[in-house]
């Protein structure tokens, strides 16, 4: 064992350093509160609820929990969900003659509790108070260690609010930067089918009676809640992608050109998606010229201040050669992407010149060039939309069969058999023959006034389904815990759901994605399953009308698993080793996410085709490229594959025949078409002699939102990429670097 050190002697000349007063260290500050987010795809989804619900669970475990501000909308169940928390005083705010009532900032420092609910994140406070937003506010409190739980929606994400105002055609007045959300310790996704939704709101739960038609009929459309959604569940797959870790690949940044017009705002936000993606740093640059002298400049303008917020560097140099330019700022700091808009050509004589981004894709073969459609501020006029109650009306006549609803979670214990007894209980209040066919584990101690098929005793109690007696009982609902269940004969329930759903019986359902054929596939021994365990095919997944996930974070999970709740402490244990482990649960949570998503995205895909809606949402990018016959394209393939799968995107490669073709480009097809497959791509030959209108039209068709085109060497391929460019004004064209082909 070492000794204490002493201190050293004093030395001469030490004598005033000897005198001189000691500084006292005052008390250490407290560490910095931690943030977590609700995130909801839109109003009324349940976010509110869920963080009244979370607070008072901890408020009852012992923790110090207030409420820091809470709005109810005057929605009875959230009112009566506040219960017995203590709720804090508001300020109010004399704002033109209107008394404006705002949370007090100051009371909740004051009150120092463990935990403040604060619903809401992206309100704008009245002027006179502490911060310009409640975001800040937090900011705040978070300063002063306590921790906030909070609220909010995906539409009111900066980064996103451009793709959110095409999706729905109206305008986002209040945002929240992205880093806001980037520095929370956790969020958790509050899913809801648009359905049910819907559904919701017409019973009155949401908004009153009164505005629910004119809601429904607006942004409470069918299409418009599939592709929010679908939009918040691939953001947070990518957040918990990240979170994930591993392998990265380094990270690639971004230039954005902008001219400083309308469309400039629209263009930041694109480049900064794409740097985060990349984990690289975006770059904005706004070329000053008289060519564009009718664009804003400036710290004034509203794209500075936006490009600001979202933590970009702004460069605005003048010169009047702005491609030139482009390109020499883009090597010096070596950005290894270019986001810039297609300018309007004015004249003949100017669309046969070579543009900006002619000039910019030549100058800089080494770089990807991302060449942003010009989007209308809204899919379609209000006036063109069909009706959405005559379109759901519409598909359910044309299935004469039961439906089925899933309530899909990543692991045991996130909840997914509590909301389906609850949904079933809902339905039995409003008078429907409901029965629970089969519940697993505990779940028969919380059905109280549910009917269980069979009574006391009976296979349901055991988790096993008798499908005879269920047929011959012919409910109108019937709720069955765990599709990879058996029924009494042996087989797996999810086999079994056609036979069910054909004598026109709904069916209210669970599956645990480890059970499903995909995970197991790409999780192998790392799920812990045990040799017995059934493997479900995603195919009855697939088949579902409604696919709900129950999103709960991997933390919380551990916390109710050692506490006992999910299973016996001797099974914990050995979870905690397998299934259970952290980074096993990350890695589920993202798959369910982005599982969901998908289904989510082919549900939107068909609103869309009976709705006539033409124009690509970006709720899931479709991918499409352009695979001559010629050697080679393997690796353009590759390339494209790599660049969907980093977003989760479908891919669609094209080959445009012109002509009859020899047998070797017959064979060199017939291997890119096998390599696409491989990759989770389809390949398809259409019919063309000019190529760029041919794939323009099939683009079109089939609601592709990028084009993704290699460079080339040969000049024809040079010509059909300037003229897919001036031709794709709606769809997006990425020119890869040369280096990757």
């Amino acid at each position: 064992m070492s000794k204490p050190r002493s201190e050293p002697p004093a030395v001469a000349g030490d004598e005033a350093t000897a005198s001189a007063p000691v500084a006292v260290a005052g008390p250490p500050s407290p560490p910095r509160g931690k943030l977590k987010a609700y995130l909801g795809a839109m109003p009324g989804s349940g976010k509110t609820f869920a963080m009244l619900r979370e607070g008072r669970d901890r408020r009852d475990g012992g923790e110090d929990v207030v409420i820091g501000f809470i709005e109810t909308h005057g929605r009875a169940r959230t009112a009566e969900a506040i219960g017995s928390l203590e709720v804090l005083p508001r300020i109010t705010v004399d704002y033109r003659g209107t008394q404006l009532s705002e949370m007090d900032v100051e009371a909740v420092l004051a009150r120092r509790p463990q935990i403040v609910l604060i619903d809401e994140l992206a309100h704008t406070n009245a002027p006179g108070v502490r911060h310009h937003k409640r975001w800040e506010d937090i900011e705040d409190i978070r300063d002063a260690g306590i921790d906030v739980i909070t609220t909010m929606n995906i539409q009111h994400l900066e980064s996103v609010k451009d793709v959110v105002e095409r999706i729905t055609g109206i305008t986002v007045h209040e945002t929240v930067p992205d880093t806001v959300l980037d520095r929370a310790d956790e969020v958790q996704f509050i899913d809801i089918t648009p359905e049910a939704l819907r559904k919701r709101m017409s019973h009155g739960n949401v908004y009153p009676a009164e505005r629910v038609d004119m809601a429904l009929r607006n942004f409470f459309r069918p299409g418009n809640l599939a592709a929010l959604r679908e939009l918040g569940l691939r953001l947070v797959a990518e957040r918990v992608e990240v979170e994930r870790g591993g392998i990265q690949a380094p990270p690639e940044d971004v230039l954005t050109a902008v001219s400083g017009g309308p469309s400039a705002e629209a263009l930041i936000r694109r480049g900064v998606r794409q740097a985060r993606r990349r984990r690289g740093f975006c770059t904005v640059v706004h070329v000053r010229s008289i060519e564009d002298a009718a664009g804003e400049s400036g710290p004034e303008a509203p794209w500075h201040r936006l490009a600001v917020e979202l933590q970009t560097s702004v460069l605005e140099p003048e010169s009047h050669d702005i491609a030139a330019t482009l390109v020499a700022i883009a090597r010096e700091r070596g950005c290894r992407h270019v986001v810039m808009g297609e300018p309007h050509p004015r004249g003949f004589f100017a669309q046969m010149r070579p543009t900006v981004v002619d000039r910019v894709i030549e100058g800089l073969p080494d770089t990807d060039v991302h060449v942003i459609a010009r989007y209308a501020a809204a899919p379609y006029a209000p006036q063109d939309r069909p009706d959405p109650d005559s379109l759901l009306r519409n598909m359910k006549e044309t299935r004469r069969r039961g439906g089925l609803r899933l309530y899909i979670s990543y692991a045991r214990g996130a909840g997914a058999t509590t909301r389906m007894l609850d949904e079933t209980r809902r339905r039995a209040a409003r008078g429907t023959d409901a029965v629970v066919g089969a519940v697993s584990g505990g779940g028969a101690a919380r059905l109280g006034s549910l009917t269980l098929l069979g009574g006391a005793g009976s296979p349901a109690t055991r988790g096993v389904l008798d499908v005879e007696a269920l047929l011959s009982r012919n409910p109108d609902v019937v709720a069955v815990d765990d599709l990879a269940g058996l029924t009494t004969t042996g087989r797996l329930v999810g086999h079994v759901l056609p036979r069910i759903r054909a004598a026109g019986i709904n069916v209210i359902g669970t599956v645990h994605l480890s059970d499903l054929h995909s995970a197991v596939g790409l999780m192998g021994t790392l799920l812990s399953r045990p040799a017995n365990r059934p493997i479900l095919d995603d195919s009855s997944v697939d088949a579902a009308d409604e696919v709900e996930l129950v999103d709960v974070p991997p933390a919380e999970l551990e916390v109710r698993l050692r506490q006992g709740e999910i299973m016996s402490p001797g099974e914990a244990i050995k979870a905690l080793q397998g299934e259970f482990r952290p980074e096993v649960l990350t890695a589920l949570r993202e798959m369910a996410l982005r599982r969901v998503a998908e289904h989510c995205d082919r549900r939107l895909v068909a609103y869309m085709s009976t709705a006539r809606i033409n124009e690509p949402w970006e709720a899931r990018p479709r991918v499409l490229v352009l695979v001559p016959p010629r050697p080679g394209q393997d690796a353009v393939i590759r390339r494209a594959a790599a660049h969907a799968a980093r977003r989760d995107d479908a891919l669609t490669a094209v080959s445009v025949r012109r002509r009859s073709r020899s047998e070797h480009e017959k064979r060199l097809l017939g291997g890119y078409a096998t390599l696409t497959h491989q990759l989770g791509g389809d390949f398809v030959t259409i019919d063309g002699t000019d190529v760029a209108a041919t794939v323009a039209a099939f683009a079109r068709g089939h609601r592709i939102t990028e084009i993704l085109v290699m460079r080339s060497g040969h000049n024809s391929s040079s010509k059909t990429l300037r003229r897919l460019i001036r031709l794709m004004a709606d769809v997006d064209v990425h020119v890869v670097a040369a280096n990757d082909a």
